[in-house]
């Protein structure tokens, strides 16, 4: 049986750690019943992946691992008695807030901000309402706090990646760069310029983006920001420089490059996967496009490290966080600012 540890601020944000947390034995027959519940999904797995593909079961494997985590961190007094208080609003209270203030994590990561995603958040909920159907539970979302937006950065950061796309580019020939470089100057000064989430980056096509002389314009569908969730996603055209435009016609030259060697349909992405990734040509995902961002981060951040930058002036290692640092500076700069 669990004791309920100190709580959590009303955001989950990450408090002073605690001197000493009760541990709950692994035998806590809370996780043994979700075992057994997480075994009926392997099961419909291993023979019916349309209803639990291997994605769907891997996000109902992670949550179970995070409950057992939180549990030993104190959720409630009998959180470890059965799975029905487990899937208790309060105990699930406090798991969201433990998960949403990266206090979960079991491996290390690279960034000045530990904290979860909202995304993430709404995985955790679908997964533990998933476990509480399969258990024939009662199940109920508990209120939870808004998400604080995460704070901004300096704007002149991004110019740091920028100079190091550029440096790494000059070390070869335009003939002979490589086409991850190529991909690279592409996608990053449309980044710059259209301000959009990962998903979005991942959902352009090539179809709609326009290079006809003075004629430099992308299309794409922008999702619904932050609190303007439940509204209906719109379809916005964004004009682009010349340079972004220049670096936009050296990709897509090595964009059809890429498509020779594949079989079957023609991808009708904008952005293609590129060597070292073994799949050369096909649409390359947001978990992608995240993994490229965070590695160019990376490379910044030994520059700035050797530099003797402070930790928090570093370039931050996720997109979204200099995504809104730029959307702030472009809207003090407008006039737009909410």
């Amino acid at each position: 049986m669990s004791s309920t540890a100190r709580h959590l601020d009303a955001h989950g944000s990450r408090p002073t750690p605690a001197a000493a947390l009760t541990v709950v034995s692994s035998t806590a027959p809370a996780l043994h019943e979700l075992e057994r519940v997480l075994d009926m999904f392997r099961t419909v797995n291993r023979t019916a992946k349309d209803i639990v593909s291997d994605s769907r079961l891997q996000q109902l494997e992670w949550v179970a691992g995070e409950l057992a985590v939180a549990l030993p961190m104190g959720l409630t007094d009998t959180a470890g008695d059965s799975l029905a208080e487990l899937l208790a609003p309060e105990a699930v209270y406090g798991y969201l807030l433990y998960g949403r203030g990266g206090y979960l994590r079991t491996a290390p990561i690279v960034s000045t901000d530990p904290s979860s995603y909202d995304t993430s958040e709404r995985v955790r909920i679908f997964c533990l309402e998933a476990f509480a159907r399969q258990a024939g539970i009662p199940f109920e979302t508990p209120d939870l706090p808004l998400w604080q937006l995460r704070p901004t950065v300096s704007p002149h950061l991004a110019d740091l990646i920028t100079d190091h796309l550029d440096q790494e580019a000059a070390k070869w020939s335009e003939a002979a760069r490589p086409d991850a470089i190529v991909r690279g100057l592409a996608m990053w000064a449309v980044m710059r310029e259209t301000l959009p989430r990962l998903g979005e980056l991942e959902a352009m096509r090539q179809a709609d983006l326009v290079l006809d002389g003075d004629t430099r314009t992308l299309t794409f569908i922008r999702q619904p920001q932050g609190g303007l969730r439940g509204q209906e996603p719109e379809e916005e055209t964004c004009t682009l420089s010349a340079d972004t435009g220049r670096h936009l016609a050296d990709w897509l030259d090595r964009r059809t490059k890429l498509m020779t060697g594949l079989h079957g349909g023609v991808p009708t992405h904008l952005w293609l996967c590129v060597q070292p990734i073994p799949l050369i040509g096909v649409p390359i995902h947001r978990r992608g496009i995240s993994k490229w961002y965070k590695k160019l981060a990376d490379a910044v951040q030994k520059q700035q490290d050797a530099a003797g930058v402070r930790e928090e002036d570093m370039v931050p290692t996720r997109w979204e966080t200099m995504r809104r640092t730029l959307l702030a500076q472009r809207q003090a700069a407008e006039g737009t600012c909410p």
